[in-house]
């Protein structure tokens, strides 16, 4: 068999979740938390600090896709590009203590603009540091935050997050979402469309 012509696994799943989350789309009825709106910048690398953990970058070939997933994938991307809100590749990610459900993907200008949910689903409150959460685009920068803002979520609670990023167009993005004791929470937002 052509291994050439396969579609990757995660990428069935990813398009069965876009159908779905394009079929129930809907947003949360809570006011947004203050300290989970934030715009984030480029990170400068830091040769002292911790190895980052290893993330596919969120890249996809085209010509190795069927037709029709190629044709989801490029109308998913002009209308990002448009303006348009879509939903985001991977919709929904969680850890043993947190859930993250991105809701909406749109770009303004030079910015991707990111709203969801991030809901406790641990026994525990949980306190998230706004410095938790962060994104790497597909040429390998991070983007982060500075500050010490925290949120505390108790068991079964959740509140809405209202990101934004500046991304250069037609890279890809995913966003990482760190809260020890667990790995990082790992969602791919945009993908980028090659054409090698």
């Amino acid at each position: 068999m052509n291994e050439r012509h396969q579609v990757p696994f995660w990428l069935i799943g990813v398009l069965i979740a876009l159908v779905l989350i394009l079929i129930g789309n809907r947003i949360g009825s809570q006011p947004n938390n203050v300290e989970l709106s934030r715009a984030f910048a480029p990170v400068p690398t830091d040769p002292n600090a911790p190895i980052a953990p290893s993330i596919e970058p969120p890249q996809v070939n085209l010509p190795e896709l069927p037709p029709d997933i190629q044709q989801g994938v490029v109308g998913l991307r002009d209308r990002l590009a448009g303006g348009e809100s879509i939903p985001a590749l991977t919709p929904v990610a969680s850890s043993n203590q947190l859930q993250i459900d991105i809701t909406q993907v749109r770009r303004e200008g030079d910015q991707i603009h990111i709203r969801g949910r991030v809901s406790n689903i641990a026994d525990s409150s949980v306190n998230i540091p706004a410095t938790a959460f962060s994104f790497r685009d597909s040429a390998g920068t991070t983007y982060g935050l500075n500050g010490n803002a925290i949120t505390t979520l108790e068991p079964d609670q959740s509140t809405e997050i209202d990101l934004s990023v500046p991304l250069p167009p037609d890279l890809g993005l995913t966003l990482i979402v760190a809260v020890p004791p667990d790995p990082p929470i790992q969602q791919i937002l945009i993908v980028e469309t090659t054409l090698e």
